[in-house]
């Protein structure tokens, strides 16, 4: 079997995406089958990934995509948190346990 690339153009608001290193963000379900670096998140993820835009690379976007899961999974569901917060960290390199987000980023 062989391989085929192809590369296309497709025109996006501004607010429906948010660029992180080589990889895109998008509410745009639809644009998931043609490219494999574009990624599903939804309006309000995609509303905190755009205050950050040009200082994210894809491994702080992927650490903060499973502590989000980490931290729902382990604490109550009901929980809410601060993911500015959460973003701010891992921006600044901090490396901090799951435990330590649930206690300093939750919402009261």
């Amino acid at each position: 079997m062989s391989q085929v690339s192809f590369t296309f153009t497709v025109s996006l608001d501004e607010n429906e995406f948010v660029r992180v290193d080589d990889h895109l963000y998008t509410t745009r379900c639809s644009l998931q089958r043609e490219e494999p670096k574009i990624h599903m998140i939804d309006k309000c993820c995609l509303k905190v990934l755009k205050e950050f835009e040009g200082k994210l690379t894809q491994p702080m976007v992927e650490e903060w995509l499973l502590l989000s899961k980490a931290l729902d999974q382990s604490c109550s569901f009901e929980s809410k948190w601060d993911d500015k917060k959460i973003i701010s960290e891992l921006i600044s390199g901090a490396q901090h346990p799951v435990s330590w987000y649930a206690k300093h980023c939750r919402l009261c």
